[in-house]
Order: structure tokens, then sequence, then C-alpha cells
């Protein structure tokens, strides 16, 4: 029974938590946000550009682009800093005890690194393109509730991408 709730909750390919079992945290450290008069910040990350990885060098080499991000982003996490793939090439994570600004900077810190990276596709050798993601990051506590705290966080990372990708963007709170 275990085995088959874990396989459920979580994503096959990078092993992280899938959607489902975001959703099931968010309302955990909600509550314990509120009940600790905590601050809780909520980020989507997208891989930029994740369509050209998988048309140039095949699936396989964007499936291990996925894990790797899945990585970087994972050793962000601990018990107050969740890590889930939402879905595709985006990703999700929650603070608690962190406000937006500091979150912004927590992921700006994973991006950072992962754009520097020199990432080669293994099937070939070759050097891939620089490989970004862009990320949009919200107050959880600053919305009527955490769907629209979502959905601010998914307009701040769709503002990032088009203004030229491979950044944070910080959602406004009167959305």
């Amino acid at each position: 029974m275990e085995s088959a709730r874990r396989a459920a909750e979580h994503d096959h390919l990078t092993g992280l938590p899938n959607r489902r079992a975001f959703e099931a945290v968010l309302r955990e450290e909600l509550q314990l946000a509120l009940k600790g008069s905590e601050q809780l910040s909520v980020a989507f990350c997208d891989i930029d550009h994740f369509k050209v990885i998988n048309d140039t060098h095949g699936h396989d080499t964007g499936d291990r682009v996925l894990k790797f991000v899945a990585g970087l982003l994972a050793k962000a996490s601990n018990d107050r800093c969740h890590v889930a793939r939402h879905g595709g090439e985006e990703f999700v994570m929650l603070f608690r005890g962190k406000t937006a600004a500091e979150a912004c900077e927590a992921v700006d810190r994973v991006r950072d690194d992962l754009a520097h990276r020199s990432l080669v596709n293994r099937t070939n050798g070759e050097r891939m393109e620089r490989v970004s993601f862009s990320a949009g990051v919200a107050n959880v506590l600053a919305f009527e509730d955490p769907r629209a705290a979502l959905k601010a966080a998914d307009r701040a990372l769709y503002l990032a991408k088009e203004h030229g990708r491979n950044r944070v963007y910080l959602a406004t709170e009167t959305e």
C-alpha cells in the first residue's frame, strides 16, 4: 500500500513529489505558517526553451536535463522548503519562513548556478546551448487563497519569460 501511495504521489522521472503531493504539502504548510505566524512563499520554475532541447538533442537528453534541474532544485529543499514537479518542464517550490523576496533570492541562486554550467549531450558529447529556467515567486499569505498565489507566481513566471528568460520575477501583491 505504501509503495502504491508513493507511486501516486511522486514523479517517476525525477523522483520529486508530483503536483498532487505538492497540493497536500501546500495545505499543510499553510496551516503551519498561519499557526506559527510565519511567511510562506511559492515559486514556479520553468525550463527555458525546453522543446528546443528535446528537438535538438532528443528526449533522452531532455529527460536528463529534467532530472538535473530537479536535483539542483532539490538541493535547496529541507523541512521548510519543498520542491515538486508540477508537470512537463515546470517545477514548484514552497518556502515556509521566507519572505517572497528571500524566496526570490534562493531561487535565483539555483537559476544562476544552472545558467553557468556547461551541460553536455551524453549521446554525442556535444556541448548544449546554455540551459536556464525562468521563475515567478509570490507571497502566499498576500492572496485570498493559495490558488490565487499560485496564479500570481505563474503570471510572474510568464513575465520573466516575456522579458528575456533566465530570470526570477516577484509577483505583485495587488493582483
